[in-house]
């Protein structure tokens, strides 16, 4: 049984090398208004969620992970949208502001239809819709 208050995710936090770069590339490239902006920190408010960028050399110093190494993506963030259409959609009008894609859409072998693209330090996004019934094992 989920503890009280603890059973839904309001808030997903990406580590940023350069906060100014970062929001720069989720306001101009992926069109996500700036709700908040304080030291190290900035928030987009987002349907279900808030996004927010922390300014890693902060996290670190401030939660004692100064001497610990960063190790490319631990985590990917998802939007589910209803169609391959709209997939296509996402992935043209993305590309158009600027967004360098690591996957054009396409069906993969977990019967997603998606495409996979990086921010500028390498947090990795999925745009997806399902296509099929989940593989069994």
């Amino acid at each position: 049984m989920p503890l009280p208050g603890l059973n839904r995710i309001t808030d997903v936090a990406l580590f940023v090398s350069d906060l100014q770069r970062a929001i720069a590339f989720y306001r101009d490239r992926m069109a996500l208004e700036l709700k908040r902006l304080d030291t190290g920190f900035a928030e987009f408010w987002m349907d279900g969620a808030i996004l927010a960028l922390w300014e890693e050399a902060d996290v670190r110093r401030a939660l004692d992970f100064a001497d610990a190494p960063r190790r490319g993506p631990h985590a990917m963030l998802a939007i589910r949208v209803d169609s391959a259409a709209a997939v296509d959609a996402a992935h043209a009008a993305l590309a158009a502001r600027g967004v360098v894609f690591r996957s054009a859409p396409r069906t993969w072998p977990w019967h997603a239809y998606a495409a996979y693209l990086s921010d500028p330090d390498d947090n990795l996004w999925e745009v997806y819709c399902w296509i099929g019934a989940p593989r069994t094992a």
